[in-house]
């Protein structure tokens, strides 16, 4: 897989838009805007990382840690699991080329409706859930080809597992929509052009997938933007925004040059439009320190933040097998398949 990020020195003065951060809400966004005909330019804070360069060792994960808290950071300012460690919430983020969607476990399910009756959402966003927001999934959904565990694939323990307790409690159980390429040949290239294997059933997702069957936005959106145009640039961090003059400034440091040793100004692009994307944290963190320096936002950044709506459910003592733990550097077991996460 050819690498999608290009050398900084490529970057150009400005841009029509540029989009901070690379997961879900960067990627569509570069997708759909570089489509539309428009200059784009990616940056990312993280590094680009090819399948085959993911840890598979419990070592090799342990350097691709850090961690942020109140008393400061610890790791890599690249590493690709980010751990925010705060009194009132922790979270863990995916810091690379593809944002978090590089470690979830890649599950693509409509939320609950009742979530869309809070009166905390706009009004014309609710007034859209049946037209623009079902078309919107819909296409995220075509996009990132979600499928469900194919019913002839090889018994996975931990869905036996999953379907026991739900019989047990007298619950429905269902395959959920999974963006994995479970089908198709070795090497076959997707809908943009990326060549994909199939799941060999190692387990890793969470790690980062070494075999190119996760459907991340590394594997879709993002290759999907590079082939209409857009600019992608990794190891770039967006210090803060201002506007200026009609447009915008993207101040951005670039990781691991050494200017800030030299109490070097920040570099920065200019654009007609800014989208903030660089996830929930990342994004209110370049507008505090952008309203720090003048920009007119709301004195309510920050504030109301929630975590998702995921629950994880543990069983201890059990009798029952699980096999629920990836391989890693290991030689998968084909008779006792671990299967996606």
């Amino acid at each position: 897989m050819a690498r999608l990020s290009a050398e900084i020195t490529a970057m150009k003065s400005a841009y029509d838009v540029v989009v901070v951060g690379s997961g879900y809400g960067g990627g569509i966004s570069a997708s759909r805007l570089a489509r539309a005909g428009l200059s784009v330019a990616v940056l990312e804070r993280g590094k680009e990382f090819l399948p085959g360069e993911f840890p598979d060792t419990l070592p090799e994960a342990a350097r691709q840690l850090q961690v942020n808290s109140s008393i400061g950071h610890v790791g890599s300012p690249t590493g690709l699991f980010e751990l925010h460690a705060n009194p009132d919430m922790n979270l863990l983020v995916g810091c690379g080329l593809g944002g978090t969607s590089l470690i979830n476990a890649n599950v693509v399910i409509e939320a609950d409706p009742r979530v869309f009756q809070q009166d905390k959402w706009p009004q014309a966003f609710r007034d859209d859930l049946d037209r623009g927001f079902k078309d919107g999934v819909a296409r995220a959904q075509e996009m990132l080809k979600s499928n469900p565990v194919p019913a002839d694939w090889p018994e996975l323990k931990k869905m036996t597992a999953h379907k026991k307790s739900a019989d047990a409690m007298g619950e429905p159980f269902a395959r959920l929509q999974l963006a994995v390429t479970f089908e198709g040949k070795p090497n076959d290239r997707n809908h943009v052009g990326v060549t994909q294997t199939p799941c060999i059933n190692c387990g890793d997702y969470c790690s980062g997938c070494n075999h190119t069957s996760k459907n991340t936005i590394q594997m879709n959106y993002l290759p999907d933007a590079k082939n209409f145009g857009a600019d992608i640039f990794t190891e770039t961090s967006v210090r803060y925004v201002e506007f200026q003059d009609g447009k915008w400034n993207v101040h951005y440091e670039i990781l691991g040059a050494g200017r800030s040793k030299f109490d070097s100004p920040d570099q920065f692009v200019r654009a007609d439009r800014v989208i903030l994307a660089a996830g929930t944290v990342g994004s209110t963190a370049i507008l505090l320190r952008s309203r720090d320096r003048g920009l007119a936002a709301s004195d309510k950044i920050g504030v109301g933040l929630s975590g998702n709506g995921d629950v994880l459910g543990f069983a201890y003592n059990t009798d029952q097998e699980i096999n629920g733990i990836g391989w890693g550097d290991r030689k998968p077991d084909l008779d006792n398949p671990v299967g996606p996460t």
